[in-house]
């Protein structure tokens, strides 16, 4: 899965945004903190990062924030 996001949306995307989708393509339901803490960097970082990916429209978030999961869109 992580080879097919990688082909599609990584022309435009930093390393830490690149990090950031194979984390949610290893495990949806991961937080911004976990992310963070996987990463070595601050969850503001992830936060600002998975922004500019939903803006993107690279990825959404199903659900609330608590219980709810990301979804990479394959477009």
């Amino acid at each position: 899965m992580t080879d097919k996001v990688t082909e599609k949306v990584t022309d435009n995307l930093d390393e830490k945004s690149i990090h950031i989708l194979a984390l949610i393509s290893e495990d949806p339901a991961y937080t911004s903190t976990a992310m963070a803490e996987k990463l070595l960097v601050s969850r503001k970082t992830v936060s600002q990062r998975l922004k500019e990916l939903k803006e993107k429209g690279i990825i959404e978030r199903i659900g609330s924030d608590r219980k709810g999961y990301w979804k990479i869109n394959n477009e």
